[in-house]
């Protein structure tokens, strides 16, 4: 709820700012003519402000400075527009319901069912500009009903404030007539930005079908709607979903395509691959609550009205799902493509050996994997000439882009020189022994409290290839050939 709170305050903020720059210059004489000219430029620069500030903190909250600049400016143009189209309409739907002198000679009881009307096509059209400035049309369809139910409240404050206060400000003057809506002007106006930002939010998150949130990398705790018929997740300002920090990331790294209600994610061809549950995969249907890990970002993909499992991603056994059908549905026989360089799943790699350490030991090996029967789609690699020696590169953490070579046997953990590990609290003092292997590293987890991950698999003894992800602690590292 925290960015529907921030669309609150910057709405408000606009509002009370549009407000403060055009006060001075209102009409003291109830003068029709000039009181129209009055509010249609009152009312162009409050729709201007308002979509400014709501727009380009809906930018600024999809992350990049592209979304940044592209909320500010289209929601500075569209919501002038917006503001101005809706105050037309207003004016034309009051003048022939209730008069075109309701405001200046009307009762109370007349006056706040035609403001109500005024100002609704008002927020309305505020709220779909805003909401179109991501150039979304489910977003701008959001916009349109926030924006709406904001302008109603407005709308019906108006009058009531002005009627309270009025008689008051009249008494202190010692006039029985006269103009005394600044008061009342200035707390419609901030109270039109803020519940036309305040509904925006609301309407977004509750209509909302599905969305990313973002579990372990920078912002954590960050969310993205999935809106559009693709979402494009990558390290390119431009990407719906931004991951910026790890080079490793492509600029378009991989795509969440809608088909329906199934949400399709595709890898792009990056190099270092996508994952989904611990597994490499080309393409594969989500369930709500897979985990999909992108170089050093875990991202949790949640469908409305599904509970997530409420466990650690590497507790959650990897569940990749066939193209053809199968549970839990079928994928659309042709889905769209990426326009991405084409990607060939190589046929289903052999579980991970365990290669044993030079000293004898009387305890059994252990490698825990996904059940030999789970279909998947997954990558082979290409065989290439046998690497001297093995890098680990941590991709998250304070350790970020740090590499560690492994040239003899080493002891991993809060308490071991090897790699600086004091500051994460899940290892253990001593977590992990690694040694130099004929095709990789080899992993042996002497007991610790939280355990050793492989790929998203809990390891007791397992090698670690070249593209392998080890997770020691809270800390995720790649396994490199050096």
């Amino acid at each position: 709820m925290g960015t529907v709170m921030l669309k609150f305050l910057a709405g408000g903020v606009a509002g009370l700012l549009a407000w403060m720059l055009m006060e001075p210059s209102a009409p003291k004489v109830l003068a029709t003519h000039e009181w129209q000219t009055w509010e249609g430029v009152f009312i162009l620069v409050l729709g201007s402000l308002i979509g400014l500030a709501v727009g380009g903190l809906e930018g600024y909250t999809r992350g990049g400075k592209i979304h940044t600049l592209r909320g500010l400016g289209l929601g500075l143009i569209l919501g002038a527009v917006g503001a101005t189209l809706g105050s037309s309409i207003g004016s034309s739907v009051v003048a022939s319901t209730f008069g075109s002198d309701v405001f200046f000679n009307g009762n109370v009881a007349a006056r706040i069912p035609a403001r109500i009307v005024a100002i609704v096509p008002i927020g309305m059209f505020l709220g779909a500009a805003i909401g179109g400035s991501s150039l979304t049309f489910k977003r701008a369809l959001q916009g349109f009903i926030g924006g709406g139910l904001g302008g109603a409240i407005a709308g019906a404050s108006f009058d009531v404030i002005s009627t309270v206060l009025g008689q008051a400000i009249l008494s202190a003057r010692g006039e029985h007539s006269g103009e005394v809506g600044t008061p009342a002007r200035a707390l419609t106006a901030v109270l039109l930005g803020s519940m036309i930002g305040l509904f925006i939010g609301l309407v977004e998150r509750f209509a909302r079908s599905a969305w990313l949130r973002l579990n372990l990398g920078r912002n954590e705790g960050k969310e993205w709607s999935i809106d559009g018929a693709r979402t494009f997740i990558g390290r390119s300002e431009s990407a719906n979903v931004p991951l910026f920090g790890d080079p490793n990331i492509a600029p378009i790294h991989a795509s969440i395509d809608r088909h329906g209600n199934q949400y399709v994610l595709n890898d792009g061809g990056s190099p270092l691959g996508t994952y989904v549950n611990g597994q490499r995969v080309a393409q594969v249907v989500l369930q709500s609550g897979s985990q999909i890990q992108i170089g050093g970002f875990v991202l949790q993909f949640l469908l409305k009205g599904s509970a997530a499992p409420q466990r650690a991603p590497e507790a959650y056994v990897g569940q990749s799902y066939p193209l053809g059908g199968g549970h839990p549905g079928a994928m659309p026989a042709h889905p769209q493509p990426m326009h991405q360089p084409q990607t060939v799943p190589f046929a289903q790699p052999t579980a991970a050996q365990p290669v044993p350490f030079a000293q004898p030991t009387s305890q059994p090996t252990q490698v825990i994997s996904p059940a030999a029967s789970m279909p998947t789609m997954a990558y082979g690699a290409p065989a290439q000439p046998m690497p001297t020696g093995f890098t680990l590169v941590a991709l998250d953490g304070p350790l970020l882009g740090q590499r560690f070579s492994v040239a003899g046997q080493m002891d991993v953990g809060r308490e071991c020189p090897a790699i600086p590990m004091s500051f994460d609290t899940a290892a253990s003092r001593r977590h992990a022994v690694l040694a130099p292997a004929f095709n990789g590293v080899n992993v042996m987890d002497p007991g610790s409290t939280n355990g050793t991950f492989l790929n998203g698999q809990r390891v007791s003894q397992a090698v670690a290839s070249p593209g392998d992800m080890l997770k020691i602690g809270s800390t995720t590292f790649r396994v490199e050939a050096a």
